[in-house]
């Protein structure tokens, strides 16, 4: 009765012309087939062998058939199912729903995926101890809690640092432990020191340029250990273990520009600069600034630097600032005097406070970027280090 009424409403208003050129498609081009099955279960196996042969469906449609086979043939368990999965798709949108499906399989398996999505979600299924509702109904509560992570709806400035930081990092292999917390909380650990740990290995992990193998097994360590009802000190004792605090700080004290993370750790240290109570977020055209110029010419250098001075120093925090990007193109190579002016041009706009602190300066001196280097590795080292 539907399809008869979608019909009806896409030939009304249509031209002869145009009704007898879809009636010559259909009459050519459309074939029906009737299939008869011996059991509701029998019909949800062959739509997966017909979609396997056709046009192929997505995971989350392959998932969903896979669930309506679990229930049979009884009309009121179908029912609620369809409603269950109806707010899935509300909650997770059809555009993230693979993405979603595929962080929650790793939140409750720990294990890389040896198939297709789906194929992995039907040996789930089967193993399904519950049903298929009480399945489903588990899926919508990760769900809900997926969206809190993409949408940052977390409460408190340092829980939101910390996730922010996370949603700058080059993968997000970070979400499917975290969505095993937030699923299973674990009793005296509150989210933002869990949020806060698992930005701090992430980032010392990234900083590493660990491989993903690597990666992935702490992130396996600690669904494990969630999944396994561990004590808050047994998950604080994971994020020790995997923990590589002096490796990633001598990283970061070495050249840093041109790193995959620059600006991420940079970003972060501005937070980091400020009252826990602040949370700022960044967006538009942003640049990392060399106060000392990659090149090397104006007297006001020449005289400041020698050229090992000027290679040692260059590319490391001490020496780098956040603009916006027109203001990074006006400084160029010009000297310090005028820098600053050009960093202090609308600062209103696009305000960074390390850069304040870089036009506070008198002068800009190979002792004037030891100092902001120290301060500036002593505040990773609070923000990122797991003691």
């Amino acid at each position: 009765m539907e399809n008869r009424d979608v019909a009806l409403a896409f030939c009304d208003g249509k031209d002869q012309p145009t009704l007898k050129t879809f009636a010559k498609y259909i009459l050519t081009r459309v074939y029906v087939v009737f299939v008869n099955t011996t059991s509701l279960k029998s019909a949800h196996r062959l739509f997966n062998v017909l979609n396997a042969r056709g046009i192929p469906l997505s995971n989350a449609d392959l998932i969903k058939n896979a669930l309506f086979g679990l229930v049979g043939a009884d009309p009121n368990p179908s029912e609620e199912l369809e409603s269950h999965w109806l707010d899935l798709e509300d909650r997770v949108g059809i555009e993230r729903m693979d993405a979603f499906l595929g962080h929650h399989r790793t939140s409750v398996t720990a294990v890389r995926a040896r198939g297709s999505l789906h194929e992995e979600y039907a040996a789930l299924i089967e193993k399904a101890e519950r049903g298929a509702i009480a399945f489903l109904e588990r899926l919508v509560e990760s769900a809900e809690n997926y969206t809190r992570i993409v949408e940052s709806d977390f409460d408190g400035a340092v829980a939101l640092r910390s996730l922010q930081a996370l949603h700058r990092v080059e993968y997000d292999e970070w979400i499917p432990p975290l969505l095993a917390y937030l699923n299973e909380p674990i009793d005296g650990m509150p989210e933002a020191e869990f949020v806060g740990l698992l930005e701090r290995i992430t980032m010392q992990n990234w900083v590493r340029r660990l491989g993903q193998a690597a990666r992935l097994t702490a992130y396996y360590h600690l669904i494990n250990a969630i999944r396994g009802k561990a004590s808050a000190d047994e998950v604080r004792e994971v994020f020790r273990r995997n923990a590589q605090n002096d490796e990633f700080l001598a990283l970061l004290g070495g050249e840093v520009y041109g790193k995959p993370f620059d600006a991420a750790v940079l970003l972060r240290l501005e937070e980091a600069a400020q009252d826990e109570s602040v949370t700022r977020s960044y967006s538009g055209r942003l640049t990392i600034e060399h106060v000392m110029p990659q090149a090397f010419k104006d007297p006001y250098w020449v005289g400041r630097y020698t050229l090992e001075q000027h290679a040692h120093w260059l590319h490391r925090l001490g020496n780098l600032a956040m603009l916006c990007g027109h203001k990074n193109y006006k400084a160029q190579y010009y000297d310090f005097p005028r820098k600053k002016k050009i960093y202090a041009d609308r600062d209103k706009k696009v305000s960074f406070d390390l850069t304040k602190e870089v036009c506070a300066a008198a002068e800009w001196t190979p002792e004037a970027i030891q100092s902001r280097q120290e301060r500036l590795l002593e505040l990773a080292r609070r923000t990122w280090t797991i003691e």
